[in-house]
Parts: C-alpha cells; sequence; structure tokens
C-alpha cells in the first residue's frame, strides 16, 4: 500500500498559476497557494512542522498563507482533519478521508462572489460548501465547471493530467455584510485526492464568470460540467 500511494506523489510539472483567468467586475482580491510539496525548490514544509510522508494524519501546525505572487486576499488554506500530507508535488490524501478548508476572517468590503479553484489529480470526494460570519448555511456552489489543469501527475498507469475544478457562490442576495468566511471541501476513502494548487478569487459585484453549459462547449471544451443555482 505505502509503494502504492507514493507512486501517486511523485513530482509534477506546470505551466502557469490559476488554470482558469476569472474577471470579476469592481473591487477584487485573489489569494493563490502552490508548489504544495517537498519536491519544490526551496520548500520548507517539513521544516515548519507539516506532515510530509505516509500516511499524512498529522495536524498542520498552522493554516497556510497564500504563497503565489500578486495574492492580495488574506485567506488562508488549512487542513481541518483527516489525512493529507504535503508529498513530492501536491497535497495529498493517501486515500483515506481529509477534510480541507480556506477561510477569510477580513474578506473584501461587500463581498458578493467567491471562486474557487482546485486543481487537482482527481476530483474532490465532498463538494465545497461555503459558510460565513460563524454560521453553518453550507452554501452548495451556484455555478461549477471544470477545465483542463496546469499540472502532469503520475499515477497507477503513468502520467496523466490534472483537472482544474472551478466553483462561483452568487452572494448579491446576502442581506448582513459579510465579516468573514469558510469554504470546505473534502476526500473520501479511496478517492486519492492529490491537490497541486488551491486558487481563490473575491469581488464585491457579482459577475457570472462560468459559462451556460452550451457556452462552455464552445468557448473552452470543458471535460465535464455541473451546473446548480440555489433557489
Amino acid at each position: 500500500m505505502k509503494t502504492t500511494t507514493c507512486l501517486l506523489a511523485l513530482a509534477a510539472t506546470t505551466t502557469a498559476n490559476a488554470a482558469l483567468s476569472i474577471s470579476l467586475s469592481g473591487n477584487v482580491e485573489s489569494a493563490g497557494w502552490h508548489e504544495l510539496g517537498i519536491g519544490y525548490a526551496g520548500n520548507t514544509w517539513a521544516a515548519d512542522g507539516y506532515p510530509t510522508s505516509y500516511p499524512g494524519a498529522a495536524p498542520w501546525p498552522a493554516a497556510v498563507a497564500p504563497n503565489v505572487s500578486g495574492s492580495t486576499a488574506s485567506a488562508e488554506l488549512m487542513k481541518e482533519s483527516g489525512n493529507g500530507y504535503f508529498s513530492g508535488s501536491s497535497i495529498y490524501d493517501a486515500g483515506s478521508p481529509g477534510t480541507f478548508s480556506v477561510s477569510d476572517a477580513s474578506p473584501l468590503a461587500g463581498l458578493e462572489t467567491i471562486v474557487l479553484q482546485i486543481d487537482a489529480g482527481a476530483t474532490p470526494g465532498v463538494a465545497p460548501v461555503l459558510s460565513y460570519n460563524g454560521g453553518s448555511q453550507a452554501l452548495g456552489a451556484d455555478f461549477a465547471t471544470t477545465v483542463d489543469g496546469d499540472y502532469i501527475a503520475n499515477g497507477f498507469s503513468g502520467p496523466y493530467p490534472t483537472t482544474n475544478h472551478v466553483w462561483q457562490w452568487d452572494l448579491s442576495g446576502v442581506v448582513d455584510p459579510i465579516a468573514s468566511y469558510e469554504i470546505t471541501w473534502g476526500s473520501v476513502a479511496s478517492n486519492h485526492l492529490s491537490q497541486y494548487e488551491v486558487n481563490l478569487t473575491t469581488g464585491d459585484t457579482f459577475t457570472q464568470v462560468i459559462p451556460e453549459p452550451s457556452a462552455l462547449l464552445l468557448s473552452f471544451g470543458a471535460l465535464a460540467f455541473a451546473f446548480r443555482r440555489r433557489r
């Protein structure tokens, strides 16, 4: 088992940050997390106390601040529970459940929309939900899609391209100002979730940036599309 999971944790290559460029109206903040593994030059994950070996159940010592150049949001990335360690090139769940989050205790004023991207070697087994102001609303995304990722992973059968999963929330109907929020998602047993990059874009003016299915297929040929609007 350990040999198999290590096979999934081999090095990956990348060409850019944020597989899908997001353009929102109004004031915008962004945050990104990349080089989430011990195979990247200059990494300090092990020295900073983060788990870097199988099975990966050890807790993280602290949330991770954005490390993509140009990040402006104060959001943080965290493993809340379960498996998830910094492997050679990604945060890997070792085939066991893990729960992850991005949260911001001082988000953009007048927040109306959030776009989350996770470039991964598998689909997260638990789709992300959003809660705000310390509540437990657990709102599913209003729009979701997948596009080609920016990485090449190594799996059981050899190299394969990652998939970038994108979710957008329409918060324009929330009456109270959003003073904090948290988005949580996770893996499940045998998910083998490997997360290579996480990106977040927030805006104070709702702009739908995830196209309708027909427009999506015409514009950039997504591998799959899932659409859901909160009633």
